[in-house]
């Protein structure tokens, strides 16, 4: 299968980091010539232009080896019907989909060029050209935290890098909740994301899920991140 173009992930904190370790290497260099102890700079320098790399890799590499790991242990059956809850560029939502035959796979997101660059809805449906999904997805404007869809309407639901974007608890709360309604008895759930993970187990506990594993410290995107799976029983 083809790969689509999922843009970069945080592409300011990249660009901050890279710059920053840019310039701290010129400083730490010409300064080293008359101060033996700014050498300190240097070192700064190549941290934050490894920290920077990282997250290239991250956005290049590594989110690709988590969608494949996260899709081998949903074990989609292929007549499912699917939701990715801020889809960005459809990195999820096209992977979950080329698993599907009769089923159906549902993007939402109201897209944010902060969070990915070239984010936006022509480039779902691009990259869904790409890995061959189109006719197996649709896609929808519209905010997590007050979907567009009947209760108990999805048999897998997935989730990346988009929740912890929300403001506060109480509106990570709002779209935790939204994820509990939509879902079908016998959902399988998987949430990858930065932080809250507990947080969001903790809800889910409330509305249930039974919280079947939680992988910590995935290493394959800078900051560390942590995916959870559920099943609403």
């Amino acid at each position: 299968m083809k790969k689509g173009k999922y843009g970069l992930d945080a592409p300011t904190v990249v660009i901050a980091y890279i710059a920053s370790g840019i310039l701290f290497l010129f400083l730490g260099i010409t300064l080293s010539f008359k101060f033996y102890y700014a050498s300190w700079l240097i070192n700064l320098g190549v941290i934050f232009l490894l920290v920077g790399l990282y997250m290239i890799y991250g956005s290049k590499i590594g989110k690709y080896k988590m969608r494949a790991k996260i899709i081998e242990r949903l074990g989609i059956k292929g007549n499912e019907t699917a939701l990715d809850v801020g889809c960005g560029r459809g990195l999820m939502l096209n992977g979950v989909a080329s698993q599907l035959n009769t089923g159906k796979a549902y993007g939402i997101d109201i897209w944010s060029t902060t969070d990915q660059s070239g984010n936006n809805y022509d480039a779902v449906i691009q990259n869904a050209k790409i890995e061959g999904t189109e006719s197996k997805i649709q896609v929808v404007n519209s905010d997590m935290r007050e979907m567009p869809f009947q209760d108990g309407c999805f048999d897998i639901i997935v989730s990346s890098l988009a929740i912890h974007n929300l403001k506060n608890d109480e509106e990570r709360k709002k779209a935790i909740l939204e994820i509990a309604r939509v879902a079908k008895q016998g959902c399988k759930l998987a949430i990858l994301d930065l932080a809250h993970i507990k947080y969001y187990s903790n809800i889910l506990s409330s509305q249930g899920f039974n919280i079947e594993h939680i992988d910590k410290h995935q290493l394959q995107i800078f900051p560390p991140v942590k995916v959870l799976y559920a099943i609403k029983s």
